[in-house]
């Protein structure tokens, strides 16, 4: 039996739930879900201080839940900008990683390049920025945005989907994208109904990264083990920055 905790970085938590159920319709019954929501931070992440936060969030919700997590536990931050990634990796004693890489490496094992896709203006160049870093390039045609963020998505259906299929079409055609990633979990189960009006197929970042994590077991990259001192910070994260092994 594997396990999978999916850790939100946003504060919200029916987004949680929402991830939840998705996860679990889609993976396999010997992989148990369970789900963690940032104790702070931003309703939904849709800025860089916002993504800033969310990384420290990440770290205090991982240091909470820890003692609930399973030894064969896979760690997956459900946020396309990935925060807190690197540090939760370098601290955490299980497999971690985000929407974001495991995503972009399951699209890339696809062959041909691909359009990512979000909503919220401010995520583009964060987005261009985690490809160039995560070394995505090669495999990545373009990055395009929609004005209204994942947060609301769900309240502006139609309009949401309409442009949505602009932005991806514009897209195809200026970056020669051979598939589209619909980015962010605030735009999860989008993906089916985006296809239908697109030449390309159309992936989704949430199913994409948890059938990566169903396919390929990920291994523990933890490197931290120096003990540190700090002050402010919740107790379960100063305990475990405290105590790394």
């Amino acid at each position: 039996m594997r396990h999978l905790l999916i850790l939100n970085p946003n504060t919200d938590p029916t987004l949680t739930q929402t991830l939840l159920t998705r996860a679990r319709a889609l993976l396999p019954a010997n992989i148990v879900v369970s789900g963690t929501t940032a104790p702070f931070g931003a309703r939904y992440i849709a800025c860089r201080a916002s993504l800033t936060i969310a990384a420290h969030a990440s770290l205090d919700a991982f240091a909470q839940a820890r003692n609930l997590i399973a030894p064969d536990t896979t760690v997956l931050i459900a946020c396309f900008g990935d925060p807190g990634l690197a540090a939760l990796q370098e601290i955490a004693d299980c497999p971690v990683t985000g929407m974001a890489r495991a995503s972009l490496e399951a699209c890339r094992a696809k062959g041909g390049r691909t359009g990512i896709l979000t909503g919220g203006d401010a995520w583009k160049p964060m987005i261009e920025e985690l490809v160039v870093t995560e070394g995505f390039s090669a495999s990545v045609a373009g990055v395009s945005t929609i004005p209204v963020s994942g947060e609301h998505a769900g309240q502006q259906r139609a309009a949401t989907l309409q442009a949505l299929t602009h932005a991806a079409r514009h897209l195809i055609e200026h970056t020669h994208a051979d598939r589209i990633l619909i980015a962010g979990a605030g735009l999860a189960g989008l993906s089916s109904e985006l296809a239908r009006h697109l030449p390309v197929p159309v992936h989704c970042s949430l199913e994409e990264s948890l059938l990566h994590i169903a396919r390929i077991p990920l291994q523990t990259t933890k490197t931290s083990e120096q003990p540190l001192i700090t002050t402010g910070l919740s107790a379960a994260l100063a305990n475990l920055l405290r105590h790394p092994t």
